[in-house]
Order: structure tokens, then C-alpha cells, then sequence
């Protein structure tokens, strides 16, 4: 606070030692209007001129960049908000993959089981259509012997039928 105090004071001599100096009058012609006044009065018009353009200027540029400023913060929030949204839905389609991984998994033991259980059932269908193929040679065989003995029987039995009926 002090520094400059005592900067603004050294610059307040250093004015009045430039006007003390150039307080000679000149003449300044104005579109059309001419003007005596004294040196140090044009030059510190001037120098107060062009420190108030340099003013506007500045602050038009110092409010253009803060309106680039909110524009790129709202930006800036909106890309958060669709960052918060795309992680809540990588999270839960993560959690979706998990699940379809373990239902996979739960399905593929599934079918495992139900292999072996085909596997099972085949080889028990293999070893009853073998045994039904024995019991078939077996009675083919016994009928076979049977007729070749009993062919009179079988005569017979069709003359006891034709007689009953």
C-alpha cells in the first residue's frame, strides 16, 4: 500500500516538473477553431486521451474474454454433466456384461450338464436297443425251433379254430 503511494507521488513531480517546463503557449487549430493554450495543457490532454481510448479498448477486450470465459466454463459443466452420464452408463454396462458373463457361465455348466446327461441317456439307449436286439435273436431263434418242431401243432391249432368258428 505504501510502494505505491509513494510510486504515484514520484509520477505527480515528475507532471508537475513537465509542466513547470512547458508552460509555454502554443496555438492549436481545432476543425475550425484555434486555440491558445499552454504546452503542457495539449500534451496532457493528449496523453489523457489516449489513456481513456487505451481504457475502452482494454475493457471491451477484458469483457470479451470473460464472456469466452462463462461461455467455456458452461462448456466446461456441460461436458461434465455428459462425462458424469457416460461413466453411470459404462458403470452399468459393465455391470450388465458382468451379469450376462455369469449367466453365460451358469449356462454354459447348464449345458454341460445336460451333455453328460445325453451322454448318459444315449449309452443307456444303445445298451437297451442291444439287449432288445438279443431278446429278438433269442425269440427269433426259439420261434424258429419251435416251428420246425411244431409244425403239426400249429396245423392243428388253425383245424380247432376253423371247427370252433
Amino acid at each position: 500500500m505504501q510502494v505505491g503511494f509513494i510510486v504515484i507521488l514520484i509520477i505527480a513531480i515528475f507532471v508537475a516538473v513537465f509542466a513547470i517546463q512547458n508552460g509555454a503557449p502554443v496555438d492549436v487549430d481545432l476543425f475550425f477553431a484555434t486555440f491558445r493554450t499552454p504546452l503542457a495543457v495539449v500534451m496532457m490532454t493528449c496523453i489523457i486521451i489516449g489513456a481513456v481510448i487505451v481504457l475502452i479498448l482494454g475493457t471491451t477486450r477484458q469483457f470479451k474474454k470473460r464472456s469466452e470465459s462463462k461461455e467455456m466454463k458452461n462448456k466446461m459443466r456441460t461436458l461434465e454433466s455428459d462425462k458424469v452420464l457416460a461413466d453411470n452408463n459404462i458403470k452399468s454396462m459393465e455391470t450388465e456384461l458382468q451379469t450376462l458373463k455369469d449367466s453365460n457361465n451358469s449356462l454354459t455348466a447348464k449345458i454341460s450338464e445336460l451333455e453328460e446327461r445325453n451322454k448318459i441317456h444315449t449309452e443307456t439307449i444303445e445298451k437297451l436297443n442291444n439287449e432288445l436286439d438279443l431278446i429278438k435273436k433269442q425269440h427269433t431263434s426259439v420261434e424258429s425251433s419251435n416251428t420246425d418242431e411244431g409244425a403239426g401243432i400249429t396245423n392243428y391249432d388253425e383245424k380247432s379254430e376253423a371247427q370252433s368258428e
